[in-house]
């Protein structure tokens, strides 16, 4: 897990699930040729 924010760490586990789910949707749109801008921001 390299996307690793102090924000998130605060927030419930519950949400940490639907963040999961978030970035797997947003993988998939990178891997589409989609730019997709959120205020998450992935470090490869």
């Amino acid at each position: 897990m390299g996307y690793h924010t102090s924000d998130n760490d605060k927030k419930a586990r519950d949400n940490q699930a639907k963040n999961e789910i978030k970035n797997i949707q947003e993988e998939k749109n990178r891997k589409a040729g989609k730019k997709s801008f959120s205020k998450k921001t992935d470090h490869l």
